[in-house]
């Protein structure tokens, strides 16, 4: 890799979110820095000078072993971050969450992906159960991510967690009731995967989670909209979690005869 390459590249590179689309684009772009041998020897073609491609070959080797260097730092980094997420949340979780709030706003030890992304999975495992209180560390976690350094991180890479962080709380707000501010929330999302790196499973993740808050707003043209899109996408990134999902309108006469507007269901 050259040494200009942005470090965010290679955390990029190892996002185990990245898509099969991105991967390759970054192993492009590692190889861009790298010289390029000329076309093969042919007729009108000169011969290359003796050596030349031995150095040429340690020029490759010398750019991989500073990769594969690289790598392994953003593997520790990655490594400290959860290490260091788990012993901040034993101390987090204890307090109420409005004071968790202030800590995470005022407190610049807070402020990395490893704690981000812990906050994120533990909204995530009590949405069911408790979709108060997966809003609350919902909310956390995209407080951590509007603090991340973009100069550690990468610009567009913190879009990204914004977009995910955001389509989380719109999901668990819409459990919770919150139906206006799950929609602003997902707007919100929107804007932030228009500036962020372009990874269709981040796409394919938001409009997957929009579906069931369309339903919920009586919504259905746009809700397979958003679930044919998501789909497609998934299929391009050969993942099968959408196969055979559909939506499931509610029957007329149950609407009116409940006076309720009935969830459509995806099935």
């Amino acid at each position: 890799m050259d040494e200009r390459t942005p470090p965010e590249r290679v955390e990029d590179f190892l996002n185990p979110e990245l898509s099969r689309q991105d991967t390759r684009a970054h192993v492009r772009r590692m190889l861009a820095g790298t010289p390029r041998r000329p076309f093969p020897h042919g007729r009108g073609q000169k011969p290359r000078p003796e050596g030349e491609d031995a150095r040429d070959t340690g020029r490759y080797d010398e750019a991989f072993r500073r990769a594969e260097r690289r790598l392994v730092e953003v593997q520790e980094q990655v490594r400290r971050e959860r290490h260091l997420a788990s012993i901040q949340w034993s101390s987090l979780k204890d307090h109420p969450p409005g004071r968790r709030l202030v800590m995470v706003l005022n407190d610049t030890r807070l402020h990395h992906w490893g704690l981000f992304d812990l906050l994120l999975e533990k909204s995530r495992d009590v949405a069911e159960d408790d979709p108060a209180a997966a809003v609350n560390l919902a909310v956390l976690a995209l407080a951590v991510a509007e603090r991340l350094d973009p100069h550690l991180y990468g610009t567009e890479r913190v879009a990204d967690f914004k977009t995910f962080a955001l389509a989380t709380l719109g999901d668990v707000r819409r459990l919770a009731g919150d139906f206006a501010g799950a929609r602003l929330a997902f707007s919100q999302a929107r804007i932030n995967l228009e500036l962020g790196s372009g990874d269709l499973l981040e796409e394919a993740n938001l409009l997957s989670a929009l579906v069931n808050l369309l339903c919920d707003f009586g919504e259905y043209e746009k809700a397979a909209v958003s679930l044919d899109r998501a789909g497609a996408l998934y299929r391009r990134l050969d993942d099968p979690r959408l196969e055979g999902i559909s939506i499931h309108r509610p029957e007329p006469e149950q609407a009116d005869e409940s006076g309720d507007r009935e969830d459509a269901k995806l099935g």
